[in-house]
């Protein structure tokens, strides 16, 4: 599915503006999205039944794909379903989704509260 993205990804660039066809276009982007968040999502669920992760350390925090899955599915289907009726609006949720995908937002929020703290 990785592989099919940059397809659906130049329908929308050309056909964004374009009266008609932009929605069938971002639908079939939402969707791509959609379908490697689940695969990955297997693959992931795979992994962690044969034991291929090395062992979790002592307060380590439940791994960062696994605690973001149901927001950005639920993210992407709501997308898809504004993309059917404001396309522009459905790229521009796609873009938050993939910025709330890759800012780690907790360490940074922890870094920043490092900082913060008085010394003692």
């Amino acid at each position: 599915m990785v592989v099919f993205l940059p397809f659906p990804t130049g329908l929308v660039a050309e056909y964004l503006h374009k009266p008609g066809y932009e929605r069938v276009y971002v639908t079939l982007y939402g969707l791509t999205l959609l379908a490697i968040r689940l695969l990955g999502s297997a693959l992931d669920a795979y992994a962690r039944h044969e034991h291929l992760y090395s062992e979790a350390k002592e307060g380590e925090e439940l791994h960062g794909t696994q605690r973001k899955f149901l927001p950005v599915v639920i993210g992407y289907v709501i997308a898809i379903l504004i993309g059917l009726a404001q396309p522009v609006a459905a790229v521009a949720l796609y873009f938050g989704l993939a910025v709330y995908l890759v800012v780690p937002f907790r360490e940074a929020a922890r870094v920043l509260r490092r900082r913060h703290l008085p010394r003692q």
